[in-house]
Order: C-alpha cells, then sequence, then structure tokens
C-alpha cells in the first residue's frame, strides 16, 4: 500500500479506501489505483488489515530452528493453549541470525500482534526493538535462552543443574575421565551446562582436562562423530562423553560403533533434551529431560497474563530431571 501511494502521490489512507471500494474516493483515483495494484500482484492481507485498528488475536513465535526437536515441543505447547483461546499463532525461524531476528520482529511488531514469544539466538538482545515492543504495548515472554540481567518475562530449564546431575551420575558410574562436547560460548545455555560439567568435576576431586573439552559451531551430529574420533585416537581418551544435546549424542554413537568401542562398558553417554531420538538409539541414551510442551504452554500462559499486567515480570525456571538409561550404566567390575 505504501509503494502504491508513493507512486500515486496520494496517502495510504487514500490507496486503502480504494481498495476497499469507499465512496469518498473520486473514480479517476479508485481505477488509477486498482491498476497499479493489479500490476504490483498486491492483494490485501485480511489479518494484517485487521490488525491496524486494533489488537489482533494474532501472536508471534521466534524461535532459531524450526526442525530441532526442544523447539518444535515448544511451539507444540504454544499452539494447544492458544487455540484454545482462539488466538492464531504465526511462527517465524531466525535460523541463528541476529538481524533476520531483529528483522522478524519488526515485522511482528507492524502486523501489530498481541504478543510476542521469542526464543533469542544468542546471548544479548537489540535493544532496540525491546523499546519498540514497549512503545507498542506488546509483551514479550523470552524461552530458553535468557540474557544476562534480563528483568522481564521468560520460562527455562536450569541448564547449569542439568549438567550436574548428567556428570555426578557418570562419576557415579565409576568414569573417571569424562569429556564434554559443548555448545559454542555465544549460547548462554551451552555456557551454563559447561559451567556444570565443571562444577560437577569439581565438587568430585577431579581435576578439569582442556584437552576433554570439544566446542562445536553448529551443535550437530556431524561434531559429535568428529570430536568423538579425536577424543577416542588422543593418547588419554576419555572413558564417558556428556555431550551438549541429544543430537551430538547420535555421532558420538556412530563413531563409537565405528571405532568398535561397546557403551556404556568402554564408553558411557550422556546426552540432553530427552528427544525422540534418544529412545531409538541402541543402548538408549541416558539424557536431561527439558520438558518444552510445558514450558512452551507456559510462555504462552504468561503472556496472555501479560496482555492484562505487563508491569510485572512472570520467571519460570525448571528443574531438571535426569532420565538414566542404558548408554551410562556400567557393568560392575
Amino acid at each position: 500500500m505504501r509503494d502504491i501511494a508513493e507512486k500515486l502521490n496520494v496517502s495510504i489512507t487514500t490507496v486503502s479506501r480504494a481498495l476497499n471500494n469507499k465512496m469518498d474516493v473520486g473514480e479517476k483515483t479508485r481505477k488509477a489505483v486498482l491498476e497499479l495494484a493489479k500490476d504490483l500482484d498486491y492483494s490485501p492481507n485480511a489479518i494484517a488489515s485487521s490488525l491496524r485498528k486494533s489488537k489482533s488475536n494474532v501472536i508471534g513465535i521466534i524461535l532459531p530452528r524450526l526442525e530441532h526437536y526442544f523447539f518444535s515441543t515448544v511451539l507444540k505447547g504454544v499452539v494447544s493453549y492458544a487455540q484454545k483461546d482462539n488466538f492464531i499463532v504465526t511462527v517465524s525461524e531466525s535460523s541463528h541470525n541476529p538481524k533476520k531476528e531483529s528483522d522478524l520482529i519488526g515485522e511482528l511488531i507492524g502486523m501489530n500482534v498481541s504478543g510476542i514469544i521469542l526464543s533469542p539466538c544468542r546471548n544479548e538482545i537489540n535493544l532496540s526493538y525491546l523499546n519498540a515492543l514497549k512503545q507498542n504495548k506488546i509483551p514479550l515472554v523470552l524461552v530458553d535462552r535468557i540474557p544476562t540481567n534480563y528483568h522481564g518475562h521468560y520460562v527455562r530449564l536450569n541448564d547449569y543443574h542439568g549438567a550436574q546431575l548428567a556428570v555426578k551420575h557418570l562419576i557415579q558410574q565409576g568414569y573417571k575421565r569424562i569429556a564434554h562436547i559443548r555448545g559454542h560460548e555465544y549460547s548462554s545455555i551451552a555456557e551454563a551446562r559447561y559451567q556444570g560439567y565443571c562444577q560437577a568435576l569439581k565438587l568430585n576431586d577431579i581435576d578439569y582436562d582442556l584437552s576433554l573439552v570439544k566446542t562445536c559451531e553448529f551443535v550437530s551430529s556431524e561434531e559429535g562423530y568428529y570430536f568423538t574420533k579425536e577424543l577416542m585416537l588422543s593418547p588419554n581418551p576419555p572413558d564417558a562423553i556428556f555431550t551438549v544435546s541429544d543430537e551430538v549424542a547420535l555421532g558420538v554413537y556412530n563413531a563409537l560403533k565405528e571405532m568398535k568401542l561397546h557403551i556404556p562398558n568402554d564408553v558411557g553417554v550422556v546426552g540432553f533434551s530427552n528427544s525422540e531420538v534418544s529412545n531409538y538409539l541402541c543402548p538408549k541414551l541416558t539424557t536431561i529431560d527439558q520438558p518444552g510442551i510445558r514450558i512452551g504452554e507456559m510462555a504462552y500462559e504468561f503472556l496472555r497474563n501479560a496482555f492484562e499486567n505487563n508491569e510485572t515480570a512472570q520467571q519460570k525456571i525448571f528443574e531438571a530431571k535426569l532420565l538414566i538409561r542404558e548408554s551410562s550404566v556400567r557393568a560392575k567390575r
């Protein structure tokens, strides 16, 4: 509509009224608007039109990766609750790109959505869009990765404690050299899991060994495979591996199988997320449960509450739960 207005040197209001066949628009102007709209392949968006009049029945959710198991379960939780309240959920993927994330938020503000649920792709958030959300009275709820000193609405898991549980369990099973394939330092959740790993070693009087820590760039099974090969071919290989995600653990399994090493007797493995793959691996993967559906449901509940009172921050940290399966239970020696 803005393009049409600029090309014809008329106001956006005039364009809108011409497209909606209002009587107070001259026939010549109406014809020019309709012809140009046809040339530009423009069709009015009914949802967007309604949003400009008042707060809509649309909420936006932005996630780093839609195909990621955890994020897909968060989305499921949000949608299941939002539909009960007759809200439409518009879903976007930031692809771990901060600029794309900011652009998507700008688009949602332009749509005048009622609220936004966001899983940030980096540790820090663009403050300019937070100010824009506040000015437009659009509440925001963060999920999973929460920036330091953020005082707004959020829902997340206690990743630090989850990592402690995982490593403590491996130590109790008799493993001595525990490697960690971690996520990138730009991820606060990866950093929390790494710090939990370090603390568990310290509390159990096990020296930290930098050579046992490998950092993923993409948190993929391919990286899990590559780093496992690197670890196991080193002069002093680990006897257990704790991974930042179940996806990385899948790569660990593939590498150990190729090297004819037995899980868990030769090498214990613990993942993180309780994704579907963890139950189908052989042996079944010990992992930390990450209740994505419940996190999504609570994020929506916080957003709905914020429609009435956006001043009082609502915050929830889910406690981690260790799911012990076959991959880490060592036979007695």
